[in-house]
Order: structure tokens, then C-alpha cells, then sequence
């Protein structure tokens, strides 16, 4: 027994258990939470079927999908200057319920419309509230959660989250593939759940209070301004972080807009082979494995946490570049990539959203993780443009493999920076 203590779920240790009692107010915060879990994984099954239905329904031109693949990032792009202001005036729970509705409501409208431009500008809408949410939800997980439960109680909302979303995303494939014009009635159920997990958060964050201490980057716009660069000047370890994690994310972001083309023109799927590799296979990771993760990112630093899934990740868009390799074995390998996406995805998920609180200072949480989704609309500005380029002038192969060299770069320097710090006494 002794060979597999370090498992979560067969340690004795109680900083290693998957469950581990809750207070009360944690108890009433995490129902809350796994309620807009449930509202969040209904939606997320129609947006992961955003891309085939734009490429296979809507005939939409390989420049319209780039751009669909890149507005869930390029949204995000104020976010650090928005959670700023959020954390050094409070109302948290107004900001969330507001901007989750209002953001999320309108991609309602595609049950009256078929062009995919309008799509752009609703999506746009409807991904801009992600940078409040996710932010306001780190918050919302440090003063509602102890520090010991943080990582893993977020692992099982992403488990339930996912276990919600897997079911969805096959039932949209399958009614997509008996009548595509169900993608009407598809958006407006992505609309009302969207908005319904926003609900559930925004009651969640009542009465919490403003973020900002006297230590932190200042209450004014101007005076914030001034400290971000300071932000990665003090911050060394927080701002080595942010670059390699910005060249994970180029990695991840460029091979978007060349899967939903290389699943249609090459491999010839249809909507729910799509919807069982991508909703299915590649979240099966999330669902199973979150909350092991999420107890394991609690012991292990997040250099070397997330270096190890960045070196799995690389054999993702390689085993891709395999099935184009090996045309008659290429929906094999187009599922088996999806299955190393699961794996390494179920941890970058939780160091995405979990690591900027390891850096961050008290009352910084919100401001660490907005610049931190803020970088990851910068990199969004070019990296699916890369993978476009790479895909007209060279092709699938090509635009595969240059994504799996930048996953082992990124992983290399994760992990040579958690062994230099270790060696210099830094890092336990």
C-alpha cells in the first residue's frame, strides 16, 4: 500500500485526501459552486462544437474561423485594468451577475441569423464576460475557501462542470447530424445557461469585501498603470511563469483553427466524431482527473506541475501530424491525440486557473489573474494567425509539429527554472 500513498484517495496523510470536511460557510459557498458548475458544463457542451458548426454548417472561410478560435482570448484583453477596478471597489457579486447576463444573453440572437459574422460579434459578446468571471471567481475562491481546500475543491467543479458538459456536447453532435437548424435552438440554450452561471456566482461573491490592502498596486487607475511593469520587475518568479506559460499558450492557440479542417477536408467527420473526440475524449481528463490534480498542484510547485503537462501535451498535436502521416490510420490517432489533450489539459486547466495565487500578494488575486488572462489575449493576437499561415503555405504536418516543438520548449523551461530554484534553497 505503501507504493501508491502518494494517490490522493489512498493516503492516510489528511493534506492528501480528496475529501476533507468543509466549514459551513465553505459548505454553502461550494453548493453554490457546483450549481454553476452544472449551469457553466451545459453551455460549455455547444461552445466546444463552435468550430465544426461555423466549418461544416456554416460554411464559414478558414479567416473566419481563425478568428473564431481567437475571440475567447483577444476578449479578455482589458481584463487586468477591469478586475483592477473590481478589486479596489468591491461588489463583486453585482459585477459578475451584470456582466455574465448582459455578455452572455445575446448569443441568443443566432436563432435568427445563419451568417457567421454575426456569430463573431455575438461570440466576441458572450466571451468578453469571461474576463470578469474568471478573475472574480479566483477571488471569490480565496475569502470563501481555506487555503488547504482551494485547489482541489476547484478540482471537482471542474469534474462537475465536465461531467455536464461531456453528455451535452455528444447530444449536440447527434442533433446537429440528424437537422443542422437545431443550431438555433443550441445557442439560445448555451445563452440561458451561460447567464445561469453567472448567477450562481454573482450569489456566491455577496458581501464580499474590496480586495486592494495598502501594500498593493494602488486604488487609482493612473497610479495603477505606472505599477504593472513593477508587477513583473518585483514579481521575478510570477513574471518566469507568465512567459513560459505565454509559450504553452502559443503552442495550444496556433493548431485551433487547423483541427475543425484537418477533422473535415482530411479526416471526413461528421458531427458527433467531432463532438465524441473534442467534447468527449479530450475532457475525460477534466471529469476524472481534476480533483487528483488539484490535491497533487497543492504539493507540487507550479513550475514543475505545469512543466510535466506542457512535455505531455507535446504528444498531442504530434499524434496528429502521425494520422495525417498515416491517412488510413487517421481517425485512430486523431482520437488518440484527443486522449494525451485529456491528460495534459486536466492540469493546465487547474494550473490556469489556480497558479496566479500562488504568486499573488493578499488583496491581489483578482489584479494577478486578470494580467494573467489579459497575456493570454496578447498571444491570441498572433498565434492562430501563425498556425493559419503555417496550414496555407506548408500544411497540416508542418503546423503540427512546429506546435509540438513550442509544448517542449515550454515544458523545458518550466522545469529547468523549478530545478534551479530548488537547487538555490527558493523551493522546497
Amino acid at each position: 500500500m505503501q507504493l501508491f500513498s502518494w494517490l490522493p484517495f489512498v493516503s492516510g496523510r489528511n493534506d492528501r485526501k480528496l475529501f476533507r470536511p468543509l466549514g459551513e460557510d465553505e459548505k454553502k459557498a461550494f453548493k453554490l459552486h457546483l450549481i454553476s458548475a452544472i449551469f457553466g458544463g451545459i453551455s460549455v457542451g455547444v461552445i466546444i462544437n463552435h468550430e465544426y458548426i461555423a466549418v461544416n454548417g456554416l460554411h464559414a472561410a478558414q479567416w473566419q474561423i481563425t478568428a473564431l478560435t481567437m475571440l475567447w482570448p483577444i476578449s479578455n484583453l482589458l481584463s487586468v485594468f477591469i478586475n483592477h477596478w473590481i478589486d479596489s471597489r468591491g461588489r463583486y457579486d453585482r459585477a459578475v451577475l451584470l456582466i455574465g447576463v448582459l455578455s452572455r444573453l445575446p448569443v441568443a440572437l443566432m436563432f435568427f441569423s445563419s451568417n457567421v459574422n454575426v456569430l463573431l460579434l455575438l461570440l466576441l459578446l458572450f466571451f468578453a464576460s469571461n474576463s470578469v468571471l474568471i478573475p472574480a471567481q479566483n477571488t471569490i475562491m480565496k475569502q470563501r475557501y481555506r487555503s488547504s481546500n482551494r485547489a482541489r475543491l476547484f478540482g471537482w467543479w471542474s469534474s462537475i462542470l465536465t461531467l455536464f458538459s461531456l453528455p451535452m456536447a455528444m447530444f449536440v453532435g447527434a442533433l446537429l447530424d440528424v437537422d443542422f437548424q437545431y443550431y438555433r435552438i443550441l445557442f439560445v440554450v448555451e445563452a440561458i445557461f451561460g447567464a445561469g452561471q453567472a448567477v450562481f456566482l454573482s450569489i456566491m461573491a455577496r458581501g464580499m469585501k474590496p480586495g486592494l490592502s495598502e501594500k498593493s498596486t494602488g486604488k487609482g487607475m493612473a497610479h495603477f498603470l505606472g505599477s504593472l511593469w513593477a508587477v513583473f520587475r518585483r514579481d521575478k518568479e510570477f513574471a518566469c511563469f507568465e512567459a513560459f506559460f505565454f509559450l504553452y499558450g502559443i503552442a495550444f492557440l496556433m493548431i485551433l483553427p487547423v483541427i475543425p479542417f484537418f477533422a473535415t477536408d482530411r479526416l471526413g467527420l461528421d458531427y458527433e466524431q467531432y463532438a465524441m473526440a473534442k467534447g468527449v475524449i479530450g475532457q475525460m481528463g477534466v471529469l476524472f482527473l481534476s480533483p487528483i490534480l488539484g490535491v497533487r498542484l497543492e504539493k507540487l510547485h507550479p513550475f514543475r506541475f505545469t512543466g510535466i503537462v506542457c512535455l505531455v501535451l507535446a504528444f498531442y498535436p504530434l499524434s496528429m501530424a502521425v494520422g495525417n502521416w498515416i491517412p488510413e490510420m487517421g481517425t485512430f490517432f486523431f482520437y488518440f491525440a484527443f486522449v494525451i489533450f485529456a491528460l495534459g489539459m486536466a492540469g493546465v486547466r487547474i494550473s490556469w486557473s489556480i497558479s496566479s495565487m500562488h504568486f499573488a500578494p493578499h488583496g491581489q488575486e483578482a489584479t494577478y489573474q486578470g494580467l494573467h488572462v489579459t497575456l493570454t489575449a496578447l498571444r491570441a493576437s498572433f498565434a492562430p494567425i501563425l498556425g493559419s499561415v503555417l496550414l496555407h503555405y506548408f500544411g497540416y504536418s508542418e503546423a503540427f509539429l512546429v506546435s509540438t516543438g513550442i509544448f517542449i520548449m515550454a515544458g523545458i523551461l518550466f522545469l529547468g527554472r523549478y530545478r534551479k530554484r530548488r537547487a538555490e534553497g527558493a523551493i522546497a
